[in-house]
């Protein structure tokens, strides 16, 4: 386009060389050379004119510093104020953004896009990638203090007499103490094998509290029968209440049960000493290693399974999705609501930052060098300006034929 404004220019210098050569001869009909030479005459000048005004806008024309000229280089930061301020309070203002909003309705395009089925699983996979991203860049110290501090935090607020006499409770009412009492009375019976020489010291002690100096006459054949005989005994008794629900120990061991359950709820001296222990627990290296494996374990585990395409997590996910995405498509009074929120989100955002647009568009052209800005410019608008050439050349001919018509 540019070489046809020239071409029109140059084609201009040769009409008004060639027709002032004929002065006022007639060429055709009432046409007349000297028409030709007015026309080309005006016409020149007009491109003339309008090739300097085109290319003051973005540079000095042939070189020659002259003022006002290079313009748009040399009032870029101007140009740049202007502009955002165009952008920021004209075309992007608040009322415009504030408009178009009310008109659109992301929650009903969500649904219509939700219907489908390829369109569910991709947002599926979208989630539990992201899960899975959004896990693997948490950092591991960090999290474990932080959930040995939720840990710690919740232990400490708990009343621990209270959550134990709680629990007995509950296994008391609902009769499973009886099997925790059978499982005791079995370990008992099989502990008590192993701790002969206890029941053996015992057995010595009660020889000698009874026999006091003819102790010594006693001989370690009979004492160790007796040993034998008694921890025989006291296994039979164990085996014999675990197995018979009728069996007194158990009955005994019962109202001890809900003694302890009584004085856990009521005794002050109790109560300080499970508090104190809890505390000890809280506060030891065990609890806080068991707090780390837990993270660490929880951490690999969730990962490995969002690694799976048949994983527990991605079908939780994209059952979700379907549930949400079906009763979006069905719920309008939540497709109303969810648009709501989001232009009073998107509203409160543009109120509080709507400033940062002007900014932004100022901020961009100040980085721009200003010869960068004007071949920028030249480059998106040179078609157009082409025309103003040609135009100027065409309209600046016509009225200088008029005028010479005229005169």
């Amino acid at each position: 386009m540019k070489l046809i404004a020239t071409g029109a220019f140059l084609l201009m210098v040769a009409l008004f060389i060639l027709s002032h050569q004929f002065g006022n001869q007639s060429l055709l009909f009432f046409i007349r050379w000297d028409h030709l030479n007015a026309f080309s005459e005006a016409a020149m000048i007009g491109a003339l004119a309008d090739w300097f005004a085109v290319v003051a806008l973005f540079r000095h024309p042939l070189g020659i510093p002259i003022w006002h000229t290079a313009i748009i280089p040399k009032r870029k930061d101007e140009i740049g104020r202007n502009l955002a301020n165009f952008v920021e309070n004209r075309l992007l203002s608040v009322e415009n953004l504030s408009r178009e909003i009310e008109r659109l309705s992301i929650a009903s395009a969500a649904a219509t896009w939700l219907k489908g089925e390829e369109n569910r699983n991709r947002l599926s996979n979208w989630l539990a990638d992201g899960l899975a991203t959004l896990v693997r860049g948490f950092d591991d110290s960090e999290m474990r203090g932080a959930v040995a501090e939720v840990v710690t935090r919740r232990l400490t607020a708990v009343d621990g007499a209270s959550l134990l006499s709680s629990g007995l409770n509950m296994i008391v009412d609902s009769g499973k103490h009886h099997q925790l009492i059978d499982t005791g009375l079995q370990r008992v019976a099989d502990w008590l094998p192993s701790r002969r020489e206890t029941v053996k010291e015992f057995v010595e002690g009660a020889v000698e509290r009874t026999l006091k100096w003819g102790s010594n006459l006693v001989p370690d054949k009979v004492i160790d029968r007796a040993t034998d005989r008694t921890l025989e005994a006291l296994i039979q008794v164990f085996r014999e209440a675990a197995a018979d629900p009728k069996h007194p120990l158990r009955a005994d061991i019962s109202e001890r049960i809900v003694e302890w359950i009584e004085r856990l709820e009521s005794d002050v001296e109790w109560r300080e000493k499970i508090d104190t222990w809890k505390q000890e627990a809280i506060d030891s290296p065990r609890l806080r290693e068991m707090i780390a494996r837990i993270w660490e374990e929880g951490k690999e585990r969730l990962l490995n399974d969002i690694q799976e395409e048949d994983s527990s997590i991605r079908h939780y996910i994209s059952r979700a999705v379907s549930r949400f995405a079906d009763r979006l498509n069905q719920d309008e009074a939540l497709r109303n609501t969810l648009d709501e929120r989001l232009r009073s989100v998107v509203t409160t955002f543009l109120n509080n930052h709507h400033g940062e647009i002007g900014a932004l568009v100022e901020r961009i052209i100040d980085s721009w060098d200003g010869d960068q800005l004007a071949n920028e410019m030249e480059l998106n608008l040179g078609k157009d300006l082409q025309y103003i050439r040609l135009n100027g050349t065409f309209i600046g001919g016509i009225v200088g034929l008029i005028i010479h018509l005229l005169t």
